[in-house]
């Protein structure tokens, strides 16, 4: 897929997260790579890139104080680790990036990754995912 087609389906899935969240994020950059480099694997503990669909790095909303200043916060989805990963399962592109935004957005609003393990097993139970 073209990197515009894949930027342009980012945008669209971040468009289609309810407003009730999307009103609370501030100072947050989305942004699309291929891979993950050497260093954000090793920060994750994953040594193979196609491990890795999306990455936050930044400071979580709930440990913001007032005084707050830094540049925004990232939101990376690694376009051809999702491409590889839609090969390998045969999910739907759009389903697979819109999840990889929702869980990195989860990130930034301060649910670790145990705290995400656990919705996203209720989600998969429910049948809501």
């Amino acid at each position: 897929m073209k990197r515009e087609d894949f930027e342009n389906m980012v945008d669209r899935a971040i468009a289609s997260i309810p407003e009730d969240f999307l009103d609370q994020v501030s100072n947050l950059s989305f942004q699309v790579e291929d891979w993950a480099d050497d260093e954000t694997l090793a920060e994750v503990g994953f040594d193979d890139p196609r491990d890795l669909l999306g990455f936050y790095r930044g400071c979580p909303l709930d440990e913001r104080t007032v005084a707050y200043a830094e540049l925004p916060d990232v939101i990376v989805v690694y376009q051809a680790a999702v491409e590889n990963y839609v090969r390998e399962t045969g999910e739907a592109v759009f389903k697979v990036v819109r999840e990889t935004i929702i869980h990195e957005l989860a990130h930034y609003f301060g649910f670790s990754e145990e705290e995400m393990d656990e919705i996203e097993a209720l989600w998969a139970q429910r049948g809501e995912q």
